[in-house]
């Protein structure tokens, strides 16, 4: 019986190259952040994003724990960017843990990610009114 690897290749590829860390770079738009879980936990990522018309136009993020998290937060701050409030809530937990084979006992560390999400999607709605 052979063991699988603990990460998928893509996780290792996102958790290496980490594109969009950092802060959301300079640019048009209203800056939005939003925060989830704690350093203490070993699990808080930050999203940013910049957006105009209802509309993401950069995304960044900065996140510390397991691979499995920075690979989730750095795939969600690169298909942000054109996505309204509505399509952004449809990248969930669910579909990260999906695309990266992420087992089962991490989902809560994605839940991190999604929350974060959640909360940008809702400020940038609420900044459309």
């Amino acid at each position: 019986m052979t063991v699988p690897p603990p990460y998928s290749l893509r996780v290792l590829q996102l958790f290496r190259e980490a594109p969009g860390a950092g802060p959301v770079p300079p640019g048009p738009g209203a800056l939005h952040a939003a925060e989830a879980g704690r350093l203490m936990e070993d699990a808080w990522v930050r999203l940013e994003v910049r957006a105009e018309g209802g509309r993401v136009l950069a995304a960044g993020f900065r996140a510390w724990g397991c691979p499995h998290l920075i690979a989730a937060a750095a795939l969600a701050a690169g298909r942000l960017p054109g996505m309204g409030p509505a399509e952004m809530t449809g990248l969930d937990a669910q579909l990260l843990a999906a695309e990266l084979d992420v087992p089962a006992a991490k989902l809560g560390r994605l839940l991190k990610v999604e929350d974060c999400i959640s909360a940008l999607a809702a400020r940038i709605a609420a900044a459309g009114r």
